[in-house]
Formats: C-alpha cells, sequence, structure tokens
C-alpha cells in the first residue's frame, strides 16, 4: 500500500480540515491528484523556478489524524513560484526531464491551480493518506 496524495485549492484552513477524511474530491474541492506521482510540491516549485528549494519556506501541518491522514498547507512561496511558472517553462522542463503526457498535465494542472489559489488569495493544501 502506497500513499495517497491530492493537492487542492480552499477558502481557508477550516474549509482545508474538512477534507481530512475522504479527501478533497469528496468535497468536490478544485484538486490534482498526484497519487504514486508526487508528494513534494516545494521540490517542483524549485525545478521549475529555477530557485533554490531553501527560498521556500515549510508547509504547515493543518490538520493530522495521527494514523493514517493528514493535511497540510503549502508554504505561499511554493504557491506564488509555482503560478508564475509560463508555458514555455513547462515545455522546456517535459523535455528536460522526459516527462510522459500524464505528468505534463499534471503538472500543468498544478500550475493551474497555483495560479487559481494566488487569484482568489487561497492556498495549496496537500492532503495525503495510507
Amino acid at each position: 500500500m502506497g500513499v495517497l496524495v491530492d493537492y487542492f485549492t480552499v477558502d481557508s484552513e477550516q474549509s482545508a480540515r474538512l477534507a481530512l477524511s475522504g479527501g478533497p474530491e469528496a468535497l468536490n474541492l478544485p484538486y490534482v491528484d498526484c497519487k504514486g506521482w508526487l508528494d513534494d510540491l516545494d521540490t517542483l516549485a524549485a525545478e521549475l523556478s529555477g530557485r533554490d528549494l531553501s527560498e521556500f519556506g515549510d508547509s504547515k501541518v493543518v490538520i493530522d489524524d495521527g494514523e493514517t491522514a493528514g493535511v497540510e498547507l503549502a508554504a505561499p512561496e511554493t504557491t506564488a513560484a509555482l503560478a508564475a511558472v509560463d508555458d514555455a517553462r513547462l515545455r522546456e522542463y517535459a523535455e528536460e526531464e522526459l516527462l510522459d503526457e500524464f505528468e505534463i498535465e499534471r503538472i500543468t494542472g498544478l500550475r493551474d491551480l497555483a495560479r487559481e489559489a494566488v487569484r482568489l488569495n487561497q492556498g495549496i493544501y496537500r492532503w495525503s493518506c495510507l
């Protein structure tokens, strides 16, 4: 069994807590399914933006059931850096990393989710579950 990971955006930490038991899909929240593919948004944002990972703040635990599920808020610097990535950089990164089509779709989805979060002054949250 692996770790399930989704990234989503919502208006508040209080609302994000509601995703603990069933994930963002259960609440019809905008999300990107990263199960078995990506569990570290900071590293992706650093690679795409060309910035050092140390420039990004730490994520914040919003809620954790202590056993199998948790929700974290990504650092605002991570969200802003990801939102600022343009299509040309996404294509360049995809070529450099020899990404498959589904990986390109997920990265584009994460970038678009970050843009929506910035536009609405919201955060990006990471839901994970065993």
